[in-house]
């Protein structure tokens, strides 16, 4: 697997009903949005959100912020209703290559499900994955770590063994370790290696409880603990060890290889 691509920013072409800006050369005017709010039914609400250009507004407030400010005011603070505008507002700016912007709309999102939802809530999945695409575009490793912690927790709070939703938040989770293991990020790799196979350990015993015994995913996820059980082994202080004997005594070597590979078992404990 390839390192992790620098996200760049690219110019897109703007659709006038949901953002109307103007940049002036070098940066030197300020972003001044104020938001308009379509009629809203119980069930579909934040269409025909716009945001337009206005002097009238305080230039020191960023965007992200205003547009807070002023889904507060029209819905009052906290109010669940935000929740959707905020992220399709997010999603906007991360579209355009806000990925600053985004990330402080889903934030927020996520902050007012929490309140109004209590701390474990389905609808918070989609709030956290697209707080860690905005964070992967701002290559904010360690923040990308803490929240994919976060949506295991999530995932795990929420559903079972017996659950193949399970399953898929989890697949997400190990997916990034690999990654990250694969390119080294932050030279966490101790790290990444007992989180993952903790993680494919665990997706062995939703398979148990959620698959036919004959499934290939069994022997996937054999196959993927013994690779990490094996290379926690050679990142051990017993390998290390064992290794310095060799180099003295080349005797050992052959007893040593047993040893290493009695420790390389399949389980799905």
């Amino acid at each position: 697997m390839t390192k992790l691509d620098e996200l760049h920013s690219a110019n897109y072409s703007v659709d006038l009903q949901l953002v109307d800006s103007q940049l002036l050369g070098n940066f030197l005017a300020t972003f001044l949005a104020m938001f308009s709010l379509a009629l809203l039914s119980s069930f579909s609400f934040a269409q025909g959100l716009s945001l337009n250009l206005t002097n009238d507004l305080v230039p020191s407030i960023d965007p992200a912020s205003r547009a807070i400010t002023t889904l507060e005011s029209e819905f009052g603070a906290y109010d669940f209703r935000q929740i959707e505008s905020l992220e399709d507002l997010g999603r906007v700016n991360q579209s355009l290559g806000e990925h600053q912007q985004a990330l402080v709309l889903f934030k927020q999102a996520l902050h007012v499900a929490r309140i109004n939802q209590g701390l474990y809530h389905e609808s918070q999945i989609s709030i956290v994955d697209d707080i860690i695409s905005a964070e992967i575009a701002l290559q904010n490793w360690e923040e990308v770590d803490n929240y994919y912690a976060y949506q295991e927790h999530l995932y795990r709070r929420l559903y079972d063994t017996d659950d193949s939703r399970l399953e898929i938040g989890l697949r997400k989770v190990s997916t990034w370790h690999i990654t990250a293991l694969n390119v080294n990020l932050g030279g966490n790799r101790i790290e990444h290696l007992r989180k993952v196979n903790k993680l494919f350990k665990l997706r062995m015993k939703i398979a148990e409880n959620t698959l036919p015994i004959d499934d290939p995913k069994f022997t996937m996820l054999a196959r993927n603990i013994e690779i990490f059980e094996r290379e926690l082994f050679r990142s051990s202080d017993l390998n290390s060890e064992m290794l310095i004997r060799q180099e003295r005594n080349p005797l050992l070597r052959r007893n040593s290889f047993r040893q290493n590979e009695r420790r390389f078992i399949v389980t799905s404990d």
